[in-house]
């Protein structure tokens, strides 16, 4: 009786498991249907783009077109942030150029959070090539007055903004993120379609430019606290003609996106191939160092293919890391690409994380376990 008596008081002092976030794309409409809402820490629409005048536009229909996934955010309790892009540097030169632009993007996101369902922004704005550094102040003010003006809002709005990694210049700078709620990180892409070797997607460890333990590296840099650190989690691979069959071979011409599960043709007929099948037919490797999967066959016409994910198996260690290192948790990049598969798989785990942790600490607390 006295366990259980300490279980229940200790239980609400404990360190908190990972926080899960969701991407849902527009292009995927009835997505959302087949997740637990109510499991998700977060959600994200995905997308709206910027524009160089600072106009928000397409917005893929939002908010009129979606009255079902609103209500069903509502009845989750769920917060639902709007994912607004900018993926070329032309665009973000332009844009960050003009005071006038600039300050019309900041009137259309603070008209964006006025929607009652909408609960704050996220920023994913990558450029990779070099940036003036008059430009890049004035985006960086305009980060720092956005995230002011969404935090004075009743209720208060939040602001998180993905990290590209990789690139020539960083867009971010350490007083910057002191404003900003969470930081996503880019954790995945070490490898691409344009790749000219074949090797893993979303590495955990190991050499590649870019894996997960390199980004938060570069984040704690920064000053970020680990406690507002996401990382980005792809529910979708990459696969390539190769040279040999044999791991992380030269890629022949470019790669195909790949998703985990398979996905209705007509929602998404530039992705036809899914992992589980080639699985099924092929078997599936493990490699310890990136913490990632892959598979590799033989064509009919001699050529050979290699392809790399994320699984399971591959879920599982990067979870387990986001606990050792007390990090605030993963975004799921797109919900539907997996069926909810490998969602599912992470809140069971999640679940009995979160048990065996309680458990142990308070057992350690009392000097049960000394």
């Amino acid at each position: 009786m006295l366990l259980i008596a300490l279980l229940c008081v200790q239980v609400s002092a404990l360190a908190e498991t990972p926080k899960a976030w969701g991407y849902l794309g527009w292009w995927l409409p009835e997505s959302w249907r087949s997740v637990p809402l109510e499991k998700f820490d977060r959600l994200q629409f995905f997308e709206l783009q910027v524009a160089a005048d600072g106009s928000v536009e397409p917005r893929h229909g939002w908010p009129d077109e979606w009255p079902e996934l609103r209500q069903a955010i509502r009845e989750s309790g769920t917060p639902l942030d709007l994912t607004l892009t900018l993926l070329d540097s032309p665009t973000f030169e332009k844009l960050f150029a003009s005071d006038a632009s600039a300050q019309y993007l900041l009137e259309q996101c603070m008209s964006l959070v006025a929607h009652e369902d909408v609960a704050g922004l996220q920023l994913d704005f990558e450029v990779y090539t070099v940036v003036e550094m008059t430009t890049l102040a004035r985006y960086q003010k305009f980060v720092r007055t956005l995230a002011q003006q969404l935090h004075q809002q009743q209720p208060v709005k939040n602001l998180s903004i993905f990290f590209p990694l990789g690139g020539k210049s960083v867009l971010y700078d350490a007083v910057t993120l002191t404003d900003v709620d969470q930081v996503v990180l880019q954790g995945y892409d070490a490898h691409w379609t344009g790749s000219k070797t074949a090797g893993p997607v979303a590495p955990l460890s190991g050499k590649d430019a870019l894996t997960w333990e390199k980004a938060v590296a570069e984040a704690l840099k920064l000053g970020v606290p680990k406690s507002r650190l996401i990382l980005g989690f792809p529910l979708f691979g990459y696969e390539w003609r190769v040279l040999r069959h044999a791991p992380r071979s030269s890629t022949l011409g470019k790669g195909a996106s790949t998703t985990f599960a398979p996905v209705e043709h007509l929602l998404l007929p530039d992705i036809p191939v899914n992992v589980r099948d080639r699985v099924k037919q092929y078997g599936a490797s493990h490699d310890a160092v990136s913490g990632s999967s892959s598979y590799r066959f033989k064509l009919s016409n001699g050529r050979y293919v290699e392809g790399w994910f994320e699984d399971w198996w591959a879920l599982e260690r990067k979870t387990d890391y986001l606990i050792d290192q007390q990090l605030g948790g993963i975004a799921f990049f797109l919900l539907g690409y997996d069926q909810g598969e490998l969602t599912d798989h992470f809140f069971r785990q999640r679940a009995r994380q979160d048990q065996s942790m309680r458990i142990n600490s308070i057992l350690d607390d009392t000097g049960i376990l000394n």
